[in-house]
């Protein structure tokens, strides 16, 4: 599953930076030619494009199953604050990288 980033009013893909860019950090295990990069080195540039938009290109880059079967799905995350997402302040976000290390303090979204 790659989660992309909407605007606050969900209607166009930000990216974690604001710039569009939606990244895919892990190599496709594709069940015809093996690992394969998706995208332009694991990235897309979905700026401008709305979250249907940027999901059937991203779901063009890997068109068949995975090596256990099952395709890339898009699961669009619209900011706190944004519609559909209220603000709250009784939760606390801590953005874990990869080699589970926090590298950002945590935010109360």
């Amino acid at each position: 599953k790659k989660g992309t980033t909407t605007n606050e009013l969900a209607d166009r893909v930000a990216g974690k930076a604001g710039d569009g860019i939606v990244d895919y950090p892990f190599m496709w295990n594709d069940a015809k030619v093996g690992f394969v990069n998706l995208g332009v080195d694991g990235k897309w540039n979905c700026s401008n494009k709305t979250p249907y938009e940027c999901c059937v290109h991203i779901r063009e880059s890997a068109p068949g199953p995975d090596a256990n079967g099952k395709y890339l799905e898009c699961h669009i995350f619209v900011p706190f604050g944004g519609v559909g997402n209220d603000r709250r302040n009784d939760r606390i976000f801590i953005n874990v990288s990869p080699d589970g290390r926090v590298h950002e303090a945590p935010q109360i979204q």
